[in-house]
């Protein structure tokens, strides 16, 4: 990646505002030969319908086709991302989704660039350069293969706060105390065993698992171990 656009990118981190960043990954992506640039992340709750949140410099048309149409879920590009780590190189006209293939390319979203980047929140973040015209060539990819991880984790560390905390709450509080146990329930330790390694009763123990339950949500405390893990607050 050429100097100019690692600057971008840092400025893009700093920038304090979603739209700011958004101008400056846009700016990288064009330097790059795609004027085409999104950003989508999946958040690991809730467990039974993961929060999705998406932003992008495509046609208006076909960010709201996408999303009404629920695309995500048969999107290639994503379904690849979700599974591995290394970049994809892709074609609309190739995909076996032929529908969603052909719309895509009716609004410009031709071929491209994909890579995925997990984080230590368990949620993936997925970005996308693409173009209308020229196809990307096998050297081409090449020649900025070895930047894309870079690039990958940059604009999830640019973008995945400001863009989950616009439609978020405040993450519940939990004491050191509470945060121990739940962290030896995780472990599959049952009260009277967690009293023991912590020397406390177990019913101080309980005490702090039902506030855990309720902080979190959750429906036992098998639900609030996980649902606080994935939400990476035992570390």
């Amino acid at each position: 990646m050429i100097l100019s656009s690692q600057t971008i990118l840092q400025e893009a981190i700093g920038s304090g505002g979603l739209t700011a960043a958004i101008g400056h990954l846009t700016q990288v992506s064009q330097n790059l030969g795609f004027p085409f640039f999104a950003y989508g992340v999946k958040c690991p709750l809730p467990i039974s319908q993961p929060r999705i949140e998406m932003v992008s410099n495509y046609p208006e048309a076909w960010q709201q086709q996408y999303q009404s149409h629920h695309y995500v879920q048969i999107d290639p590009t994503v379904r690849h991302c979700t599974r591995a780590p290394t970049p994809v190189l892709w074609d609309a006209s190739a995909f076996d989704e032929r529908v969603f293939g052909e719309q895509a390319m009716a609004h410009g979203i031709r071929n491209g660039v994909s890579i995925g980047v997990r984080d230590a929140q368990g949620r993936l973040g997925m970005v996308t350069l693409a173009r209308d015209q020229t196809l990307c060539t096998p050297d081409e990819f090449a020649h900025i293969e070895g930047n894309l991880a870079l690039l990958g984790q940059l604009t999830h560390a640019a973008l995945v706060e400001k863009l989950t905390q616009r439609s978020s709450q405040p993450g519940p509080a939990l004491s050191e105390r509470e945060l121990e146990v739940l962290k030896w329930t995780a472990e599959g330790k049952t009260s009277g065993e967690v009293a023991m390694i912590m020397n406390i009763t177990e019913r101080t123990v309980n005490f702090h698992i039902s506030n855990c339950i309720v902080k979190l949500d959750a429906s036992n405390k098998l639900h609030a171990a996980v649902k606080a893990a994935m939400s990476g607050l035992l570390g």
